[in-house]
């Protein structure tokens, strides 16, 4: 079983790395069309919705999808931070298995959002600056995380802003994935 949840974050992992700097996975070049067209986890995003929840101008979609896992990224138009991340991928996993396993340690827990879900502030790291990511199972046996990665310099005090949009973010997606 441990395996198992491994490959499958391993899997979603690599589906994220697809996409190059751009934001664009090998197979599916960048758009600037709803987000919905550009396939993969995208399907669960609209650009006015994220902008309005997060405050961002984010413009930029890139999709990607290989068996039961599903990955968007959104970036602004120019490229770069922030992104937004959202990948989801089906499991057998039931809520225990997903917090002693899956879920981050420090991560705080996110009552009211799926069977059971995290938050977690991450720290700065390669080219971007501090983010928040919220990772839940969902009540349809889906694993779903949702990673916001904030501009280089940016304070922390910022990223922990964002966690309660995040959140809000969140519960939309879920509502819209049953």
């Amino acid at each position: 079983m441990r395996r198992v949840l491994l490959a499958v974050v391993a899997l979603s992992a690599m589906l994220v790395a697809a996409c190059d700097d751009a934001g664009a996975s090998p197979s599916t070049p960048p758009s600037t069309a709803p987000a919905a067209a550009a396939g993969g986890a995208c399907q669960l995003l609209d650009f006015a919705t994220v902008n309005a929840k997060l405050g961002l101008q984010l413009a930029v979609a890139a999709g990607a999808s290989m068996d039961n896992s599903f990955t968007c990224v959104l970036e602004p138009p120019s490229g770069g931070y922030p992104d937004l991340v959202l990948a989801i991928t089906t499991t057998t996993i039931a809520a225990d298995v997903f917090t002693t396993t899956i879920q981050p340690s420090g991560a705080q827990a996110v009552p009211g959002l799926g069977a059971v879900a995290y938050q977690l502030q991450t720290p700065p790291a390669d080219k971007s600056g501090p983010g928040v990511q919220i990772g839940w199972l969902a009540g349809n046996k889906r694993i779903i995380t949702l990673s916001l990665h904030l501009p280089a310099g940016t304070a922390d005090d910022k990223a922990a802003a964002s966690g309660p949009k995040m959140v809000e973010l969140a519960k939309l997606i879920d509502l819209s994935s049953l």
